[in-house]
């Protein structure tokens, strides 16, 4: 039970609650490596988790593999969300629009944390940066796209990326 459940396994909500105490930050960062503000990240992922368990209780999942697929869902969700204009901009989204449900506290938080992504960011090389910034601009665009406009394999990028998302990850980590 503790990655993996089918329909046949009678879950209960304290089970729920556990999964997702557990399986949270992973999903989290991966939505903070990926660029998303923290507050809409945060409400990203609870989004995530509340259609998780809509799809398991009505039967449409019979695997819940986490944190991959809660993951994947959020990331998912990311990507709706930036199509649909909310997370259209600057790499980070400026800390100085403050989320006005944002407690000041948050706000300092998110502050913080934005200014510590940027200097992870910021101390990568510059051929690292800028490969980041070109996959995170256009996140619809596969991978074979981006190394051919970039004049490199796409093994190297998808390496780029993962050191890159490392360090964010890191950073992350570094700051809570």
């Amino acid at each position: 039970m503790d990655g993996f459940s089918t329909p046949s396994v009678a879950l209960v909500p304290h089970d729920w609650e556990r999964l997702i105490r557990v399986h949270h930050q992973p999903v989290f960062l991966s939505l903070l490596a990926a660029g998303v503000r923290p507050t809409r990240a945060r409400e990203l992922v609870h989004e995530t988790w509340a259609r998780l368990f809509e799809k398991w209780s009505a039967g449409e999942l019979d695997v819940l593999s986490l944190p991959g697929l809660a993951v994947a869902q959020a990331r998912f969700l990311a990507l709706a969300d930036g199509r649909s204009g909310r997370e259209r901009g600057e790499l980070f989204e400026a800390a100085d629009k403050p989320d006005a449900r944002a407690t000041p506290e948050e706000q300092l938080g998110n502050r913080q944390l934005v200014a510590q992504l940027e200097r992870a960011l910021e101390a990568c090389p510059k051929r690292s940066r800028e490969l980041y910034t070109l996959a995170f601009q256009h996140p619809d665009v596969r991978h074979e796209e981006l190394a051919a406009r970039a004049g490199i394999s796409v093994q190297r990028l998808r390496q780029t990326l993962c050191e890159v998302r490392a360090r964010l990850r890191a950073a992350v980590k570094e700051s809570l």
